[in-house]
């Protein structure tokens, strides 16, 4: 029989009171009041270089919206990549990894911000003393295989904007390693982008570091259900599944 396919609205890039650069405000109720009134149906948790606060968001989850786990990691080319897990063992591994290789610099709060993590009922409980906003050793090419071998999707974080992206950092999309996926910010004029990279699924993301940016100019996915595998096969625009970026 064949499937029915529907619409779900998702936003792929949020971050949380972990992320320096964040709102106080970005805890589990919160966030999540906030994405189910902007219509949105699946979630990705994508703090800077830690998976710490996504046992509190995944345990919180309202019935209703897929929320999937994830991180926003900075390469030694200062690249940011978007990184999306099928579960958060696989995800806090990652997230275990990255704070291996993390620079001993600790986090200035009068300057960059608190770096909150928060407990299983999504409450306070401590600081990430690192700072997070920093590049870890490992190249793009050596930051995708690892995340892959963990059974991730992994593709370049916001491609048009001046800093931290693969075009800004290095001028172009290398041969390898090769990317479905391209996420765009909200701002760009689609179009021009779609031409530039006919060969590519375009997610546009809200990245958001305050509430009121959740769900802004979000993605439709076609799928049958908020599952997984339909995620990968709307990623590479296979069996009629597809990613439509608003």
């Amino acid at each position: 029989m064949k499937a029915v396919l529907k619409t779900y609205t998702a936003d792929l890039h949020v971050h949380t009171t972990l992320s320096p650069c964040a709102e106080r405000q970005m805890v589990p109720e919160q966030v999540f009041a906030r994405a189910i009134k902007a219509g949105i149906d699946v979630l990705a948790i994508t703090d800077h270089n830690s998976t710490w606060n996504l046992p509190a968001f995944l345990r919180h989850c309202p019935p209703g919206l897929w929320v999937i786990p994830g991180m926003e990691v900075q390469t030694k080319e200062e690249i940011h990549l978007v990184c999306l897990f099928p579960e958060l063992d696989a995800a806090m591994e990652w997230g275990r990894k990255v704070r291996t290789l993390l620079p001993s610099v600790k986090n200035k709060k009068t300057y960059f911000g608190s770096q909150t993590i928060l407990d299983g009922n999504g409450k306070p409980r401590g600081e990430e003393e690192l700072l997070l906003l920093n590049s870890i050793p490992l190249s793009l090419g050596e930051t995708v295989f690892q995340v892959r071998r963990l059974g991730g999707v992994i593709y370049p974080a916001h491609i048009d904007r001046s800093a931290f992206s693969i075009i800004s950092q290095i001028g172009f999309l290398p041969p390898s390693p090769t990317f479905t996926a391209l996420e765009i910010s909200p701002r760009v004029p689609l179009a021009k982008l779609r031409q530039q990279y006919p060969e590519h699924t375009l997610i546009r993301a809200s990245d958001a570091h305050a509430l009121e940016q959740i769900g802004g100019k979000p993605s439709r996915l076609i799928m049958a259900e908020l599952h997984w595998e339909e995620f990968l096969l709307a990623l590479n625009q296979q069996e009629q599944r597809k990613v439509i970026a608003n």
